[in-house]
């Protein structure tokens, strides 16, 4: 395997932070690209050496089913430790520690809902690459769509030390402490990158709502963290100097009040010497924001909802982060469709967006 040029990662650990498993060289870069049926597939060299080591593909089926698979290439393995050729989805932290499994393996499949990466949201894959006779551990962190017929391909990191122990999403160069324990940001002072997971880290479960950075009073970026991974990319073409983001979330099963969103604000400032975001100040507490003037009833509901205050747009989405209505502005909404269970609405106003949960019983 060839070796690079590369520096010491130290991780800071927090109570809920990405855990370190080992403090050797490792190499991270990113690789933002999307598999479909369409695109063919896509077919990645770790290390950068001669030879390639997976091939990530969407698999035609019978009929319209697919499989979204990978392919480990010669001496490459990927981590399987719970079901034979379906790989662990690894959350942010978890020990890349096999075993492994090599050739063709599931991340998701329309077929008996095989594959622990559908519809998961961010994931990522344990690697194990042999070469000379040593092995090397990394980790590919990517999304499986629900429908399997999508694979998007984030980051990839791999230690250049062999058997050398490595933590999903363990990276390179010296990284802030996540924001509030589970956001990070990556980037150069002009695009940043922030994500929050929703699962992990020792996290309780929880539904993000909305994604917000700003400069001052200026928000340069703002997005619903519904219907797939709490992420967006941040344009900063101004090149302010200091950036805040915040992560407006619903924790599952909490008790609080049902019109509140807990949130969770950081200010990074940029460091000319390193060209690096560092932190400057963290809100690590929760701040629960006030109500708001729009109520719904009946909750719980069978039939109707009723929305009374004013409102600009309202969506349905289920625990899974999937949008399953959309209503607009109407004032009485039917979810006799909805299958019981519990739901999210998330509402937008002139005062902002927020959630509250429902549950739709029969």
């Amino acid at each position: 395997m060839q070796k690079k040029e590369t520096t010491f990662i130290i991780l800071i650990l927090g109570v809920l932070g990405c855990p370190t498993v080992g403090a050797g060289q490792i190499n991270t870069y990113s690789i933002n690209d999307t598999v479909t049926e369409a695109s063919g597939p896509f077919t990645l060299n770790v290390d950068g050496d001669a030879s390639n080591d997976y091939t990530f593909e969407i698999f035609p089926l019978s009929g319209s089913s697919t499989a979204a698979r990978v392919v480990s290439l010669w001496d490459s393995y990927v981590m399987d430790a719970s079901t034979f050729g379906y790989p662990d989805g690894l959350n942010c932290g978890d020990a890349v520690t096999g075993p492994y499994t090599s050739g063709n393996a599931v991340l998701g499949t329309d077929v008996g809902g095989g594959g622990s990466f559908t519809g998961a949201g961010l994931k990522f894959l344990g690697l194990k690459m042999d070469a000379g006779g040593e092995s090397y551990r990394g980790w590919v962190s990517l999304e499986v769509a629900a429908s399997n017929d999508t694979i998007i391909l984030h980051d990839v990191g791999y230690s250049t030390v062999p058997y050398n122990a490595i933590a999903a999403g363990q990276m390179s160069d010296e990284t802030d402490p996540p924001l509030c324990d589970f956001i990070y940001t990556v980037g150069t002072q002009f695009e940043i990158e922030v994500a929050a997971p929703t699962t992990g880290n020792g996290l309780p479960s929880m539904a993000p709502v909305f994604i917000i950075t700003s400069t001052g009073d200026l928000v340069l970026a703002e997005d619903s963290c519904f219907a797939g991974p709490c992420t967006h990319l941040v344009s900063n073409a101004m090149g302010a100097d200091t950036i805040t983001t915040c992560i407006g979330y619903v924790v599952y099963g909490a008790e609080m009040c049902i019109m509140d969103t807990p949130t969770c604000c950081v200010t990074q400032a940029w460091n000319e010497e390193s060209q690096t975001w560092q932190i400057a100040e963290t809100a690590s507490s929760i701040e629960v924001e006030p109500a708001h003037d729009v109520v719904l009833y009946p909750v719980p509901t069978s039939n109707q909802l009723n929305i009374q205050g004013q409102f600009d747009d309202l969506r349905i989405f289920d625990v899974f982060g999937r949008l399953v209505m959309t209503s607009g502005q109407a004032t009485v909404v039917d979810v006799s469709g909805l299958a019981a269970g519990d739901y999210f609405i998330e509402i937008a106003s002139s005062k902002g967006r927020w959630t509250e949960k429902i549950q739709v019983v029969r």
